[in-house]
């Protein structure tokens, strides 16, 4: 159900930034934001691989790569680093106060991650503290 839904979610995220960009800058901000990511993902692929000796799939699920994605075509480069590296710490530090109640000791990367990219779009709306599609 996931992979059915995510090209529509991808399409409305683009959608919403493009209608506050214009198609080349648009174009520049999602070639720089999946070019980031896909830097990443490398560094985990060989991280995982050399140090952990393991899959990468065993340490990062597809679902946190499909966020990973999302953020990267529904942001300008700028709001996408403040709200990915944000949602990473927020991420963090929701899982190390849950952990000693946590039955499994994973991280739910994607959840927290869209957890705290609403309560930033909430927040932002009441209080429009910055307009996250301006340059």
């Amino acid at each position: 159900m996931t992979l059915l839904l995510f090209p529509l979610i991808l399409i409305i995220g683009g959608y919403v930034q493009i209608t506050n960009q214009t198609v080349e800058l648009y174009l520049l901000f999602t070639a720089y934001n999946l070019s980031f990511i896909s830097i990443l993902l490398l560094i985990l692929y060989l991280y995982t691989k050399i140090q952990m000796k393991k899959k990468l799939s065993k340490s990062l699920g597809l679902g946190d790569v499909l966020f990973f994605l999302f953020l990267g075509v529904s942001f300008p480069t700028a709001t996408f680093l403040v709200l990915f590296s944000g949602s990473l710490v927020f991420s963090l530090l929701v899982f190390l106060l849950l952990k000693p109640i946590l039955k499994e000791k994973t991280v739910p990367l994607a959840g927290l991650q869209s957890l705290f990219l609403t309560l930033v779009l909430i927040v932002n709306s009441f209080f429009n503290f910055v307009d996250l599609y301006q340059i």
